[in-house]
């Protein structure tokens, strides 16, 4: 597997050193914070992306809170021109953003604004309550 570094930071402490690593080549690869997985691209985040897509009967604003590689935004402008903004933490994430979708870094319980069609909640655990950013008649991925 090959491995390339995204990017690294020093930590206040000078002790601590983040590093971001991708492993792997496209369409199987990982994102690595300090050699922890915090984003993956394979067979199975693309079918989940792909199942997702088909849910959204191609809405107008679609919200991705936890972007990782942007399979769903890549998905989504090819189907259809909807506005997108992706909600991604880990600001190196941000070139695998398409054209059409805005990438907004940060932690989305900060930085989420506006309302949407669709909200695509992929960071796993519990979907928080998120009804105030949808639109009348939107809807909340994953369903429960």
């Amino acid at each position: 597997m090959s491995e390339r570094i995204l990017y690294e930071r020093t930590e206040p402490q000078p002790d601590r050193r983040v590093v971001g690593t991708i492993i792997g080549e496209p369409g199987n690869r990982s994102y690595l914070i300090n050699g922890a997985a915090v984003a993956t691209e394979g067979d199975d985040q693309t079918a989940k992306m792909a199942r997702f897509v088909m849910e959204m009967s191609l809405p107008a604003s679609i919200a991705w809170i936890g972007g990782g590689f942007c399979i769903g935004p890549r998905l989504v402008v090819a189907l259809c021109g909807a506005d997108q903004i992706v909600y991604e933490i880990e600001p190196a994430l941000a070139e695998f953003c398409p054209k059409g979708a805005t990438f907004i870094p940060g932690d989305y319980r900060t930085t989420l604004t506006g309302k949407y069609d669709v909200i695509v909640y992929d960071l796993g655990g519990e979907v928080p309550d998120l009804t105030a950013h949808l639109n009348p008649g939107g809807m909340i991925l994953p369903k429960e």
